[in-house]
């Protein structure tokens, strides 16, 4: 009897030995898994990114001089050290790009019946889009939501079609809002709303 048990056991398996991360607490191979607003997330990421910057400046800063003077592989690191300040140059570009704000109204139709007025930009005039959505939700008796779009902007949805009665309503409520800042989209270009107005007026 004690022959078939010997024989039924079979080969003996070593347990695998887990190395956990001291940062996380879990195997190092799930900290890019953890949910990204998870403080042992934010710890491991900060870890990470303080490494890399951390190499990266006793590359540049302790082999770069005497690589770059021995003409080496180091020069070229020492030469990518100057290329970082363009990040800067990016932000500069985005304030050039601000310009003059404006509110677009868009048409746009949904499962060929459907109609939904879109009006984007008025949060660049101090409005604020919730309280803007009611509003606009009351006046014109219909759904009105505060949605982003694919950029991460913001925008308000209306269901319906009100873009004329949208307009209006944007002038006489927002006092911010000047006629020459409202245009609208039809057939993907972009037009000023009240232009025949203001030439027939001056």
């Amino acid at each position: 009897m004690a022959d078939a048990a010997a024989a039924v056991e079979g080969p003996t398996v070593q347990p695998v030995q887990v190395e956990y991360d001291p940062i996380t607490g879990v195997p190092s191979e799930f900290n890019e898994y953890l949910p990204k607003d998870s403080e042992e997330f934010k710890r491991w990421k900060a870890s990470q990114e303080a490494g890399v910057s951390g190499a990266m400046e006793g590359l540049t800063v302790g082999e770069g001089g005497a690589a770059a003077a021995a003409g080496g592989e180091g020069g070229a690191a020492a030469a990518a050290g100057p290329a970082a300040p363009p990040a800067p140059e990016k932000k500069g570009g985005k304030k050039k790009k601000g310009g003059k704000p404006e509110v677009v109204l868009e048409r746009n139709t949904r499962n060929k019946k459907k109609c939904i007025t879109t009006i984007s930009g008025l949060d660049a005039f101090g409005v604020k889009l919730g309280e803007a959505s009611k509003l606009f939700g009351k006046k014109f008796a219909s759904g009105a939501s505060v949605v982003k779009n694919a950029e991460g902007k913001e925008h308000i949805d209306v269901q319906g079609d009100f873009l004329d009665q949208a307009a209006e309503l944007i002038i006489k409520q927002f006092k911010e809002v000047k006629k020459g800042d409202i245009y609208y989209i039809e057939s993907k270009k972009k037009t000023a709303y009240f232009e025949e107005e203001e030439e027939g007026g001056e």
